[in-house]
Order: structure tokens, then sequence, then C-alpha cells
């Protein structure tokens, strides 16, 4: 037990003394919901709210500004910070416009392209967390940080997908879980390539969807929202994109799409479908580049497992969330990693050192718990786990 509790303490995030440290809460100003994906900064730190609104951020600067986009920006110095922020959310004008389907506006935001994204490589750093549910019940976590060079950040008219579009250096990696189910079943992740291909799904519009447009108060940024029509048979596909009305850049998506179709992937006598499939993307804008890169990218895939000769259906939740900073990528890259490779069974060493004192992205309570009971409540469990 005492070893299980060990390896809790190594996963979470410890106080370190520097000139100022903070932990706190980001609440919605309206719902009073936990608010995930806050931009928290200052001119030489960086942090997001995890799922519970919480952040933890250990920082040189005397101040903090909290910023997503939707809500109104807002800065504290630490001295005056309390334990707890409400974000306000952004004004939308009364009036709203249907729109027959999005091709103006998509004809608009594909026009300025070159303009708003990288279509060239170009080198980044990144922080990919990886959590598996099963029926709600958490059984695998991985983090991973490193660097990430790209073929171009969106795929115009002209550039294709390939295997070589992405390369990886990974540089420190922390996992915790279960590999085989009491049925049997391994539950196969992504590889880093398949990720960065699946979070640059961004156009779900055509044929089909009722689309309706409403502007921002006081903000260059326009709101579409979109859901399918009755046409769409087996799959409904729901949520909005916001749009800057100055350059027409794509800043923020929320897609959430659910697919009901006798669709099973077979191996074996294991039978899968994806039924859900929900996704938010962030931009943000590098003052270096004048270019939108992913500042956040969530993607979460609701895939239902059975068997042809047992019994049972289970519930997977496979989350990934996506961060990813200095984009610039005025750095030494060194590949290191297999990007078709399941990414529970990548192999890297971990680093106590790196993962007690960065600001990525806090573990939330849930997670914590699942860390701290996994060793002496599953031992009837292969566990995999790089904290031995």
């Amino acid at each position: 037990m005492i070893r299980w509790v060990a390896l809790c303490l190594l996963f979470g995030s410890c106080l370190v003394h520097a000139q100022q440290q903070k932990f706190g809460i980001v609440l919605d100003a309206e719902t009073w919901y936990p608010v995930e994906f806050v931009d928290v900064f200052n001119a030489y730190d960086n942090t997001h709210t995890n799922e519970d609104g919480k952040y933890f951020m250990l920082s040189h600067g005397d101040s903090l500004t909290f910023s997503k986009i939707g809500y109104q920006k807002t800065t504290f110095h630490f001295k005056d910070l309390k334990d707890t922020l409400w974000l306000v959310p952004s004004a939308l004008e009364l009036d709203e416009i249907t729109l027959v389907n999005m091709k103006s506006a998509w004809d608009k935001v594909k026009d300025s392209l070159g303009n708003n994204y990288m279509l060239s490589p170009f080198k980044e750093r990144f922080f990919l967390r990886s959590l598996l549910r099963k029926n709600g019940e958490i059984v695998r976590i991985q983090d991973i940080e490193g660097k990430l060079r790209r073929k171009t950040m969106i795929y115009s008219k002209g550039l294709e997908f390939s295997k070589k579009d992405f390369q990886f250096e990974i540089s420190n990696m922390r996992k915790i879980g279960i590999e085989k189910d009491e049925n049997d079943v391994y539950f196969t992740t992504f590889s880093l390539s398949q990720l960065l291909l699946e979070s640059i799904r961004l156009n779900a519009t055509g044929p089909g969807f009722l689309v309706t447009e409403k502007a921002f108060e006081n903000e260059d940024r326009v709101r579409i929202d979109i859901k399918s029509d009755s046409t769409a048979s087996g799959v409904d596909t729901r949520g909005h994109y916001i749009i800057n009305s100055k350059n027409n850049a794509i800043e923020s998506v929320v897609l959430n799409t659910t697919i009901d179709r006798d669709n099973y992937f077979k191996n074996g006598p294991i039978r899968s479908r994806t039924i859900k499939r929900n996704q938010t993307a962030l931009f943000s804008k590098s003052s270096k580049r004048n270019k939108y890169f992913y500042g956040l990218c969530k993607i979460l895939f609701f895939i239902e497992i059975t068997h042809t000769k047992k019994d049972f259906k289970d519930i997977y939740t496979s989350e990934y969330i996506l961060k990813t900073y200095d984009n610039d990528g005025d750095f030494p890259f060194s590949p290191n990693a297999n990007a078709q490779k399941d990414i529970f069974k990548l192999k890297h060493p971990y680093n106590e050192q790196f993962w007690t004192t960065q600001n990525n992205l806090l573990l939330t309570d849930e997670m914590k718990n699942f860390i701290e009971t996994i060793g002496s409540s599953n031992k009837e469990f292969n566990i995999r786990t790089n904290l031995n």
C-alpha cells in the first residue's frame, strides 16, 4: 500500500518554493459550473484549468490573466486573486440570422487559410493527456510532454494526408492503468499520428444541416450554430464555430456527434462500434508568426464493445486532450517515438522532477482517486505503468 501511495504522490503536482504560486478554481459566473480550458497566463508562464475548473500556477510574474473564447478576459495581481474566480460569459446580440448553409461562411474561411494558418512544415511543443474509462470508471491515465513537427496546420487543397506528416520527440511521460479487463479485452488507443489527424477534422457542415449565425456584442466575432436535420439518417451532429469576423479565422469549434448505426468493427470474437464523438478545439494566435495554432483540442470517443461468445456490453470512453505551445519552433528536434504505435504501449522513463513542477494541466480529483486505489483494489488485473 505504501508503494501505491508513493505513486500517487509522484503523479500529483507538489508545491515548490517560487516567487509566486497559486491553486485556484474558475467557475462560470452565470451557471457556477467549472470552466474547463481557461487560459491562465502572464509574461512568464502559462497553464489551463482542468475539467474541475482547477489550475496551479508556479510563476515569477506578479499577475495572472484569465482568458477563454466566449468569456470576458480578466487580469488580477496575485495578492488580489481569490481561490475562486467567476468568469463572465461574453454577451451575444439578440438578432439571429438563419443561413441556408455554411457555403458563404466557409468560402471566406478557405480564402483566408494562407493568412491565418501555417501551411508549411513547422515545429511546436505539445502536452497530451490520454484518459480511458470503462462504464464511467477510469482504467488508464497517460500524460506525454514533448516536441512535434507537422507538415501543415490545416490541410488545404493540394495537401494530402501521409503517415510521415507528423514526427514526435517524447521528453517526459507518466502512465498507469489496466491493460486487459475481466473479459480479456485490451482497448486499443490511437497512435500519435492518428490522434493528430482526428484533431483537424473541423468541417462537419454541408447539406442536411440547419445553420444559424449570431454576433457577439462589442467583439469582432460571430458564433455559427449547426445541427443535423432529419435527412441525416443515423447520425446527429450539433455544435458551433466561433469565427473572427475581421480575418475569417476559426477560433473555436465544438462538435458533438451521435451515431446510431449497426456498423460494428470485428476483431476475432470482439465487436466494437463508435456511438458518439465529441470534439472541442480552441485556437491561439502567435504574436511572432501572426498565425493561429491549436491552443487546446479535446476529443472523446464513446465505443460500445460486445463479444460473440460472452454475454456483456461495455461502453469505453476514450479521451484525448492535446495542448500545443512554443509554436515558433526555435529549438532542436530529434524524433524518438513511433508515431504509428498505440499510445499506451509507448515507453519512456519517468522523471519525477519534471512532473512535480509542470504547469501544463492538473490531475482532476477523480484521477487522483484512481491512482491512489488502483494498486490495492485491482490486484487481479495486469497494471502497466512507468512509475516503478
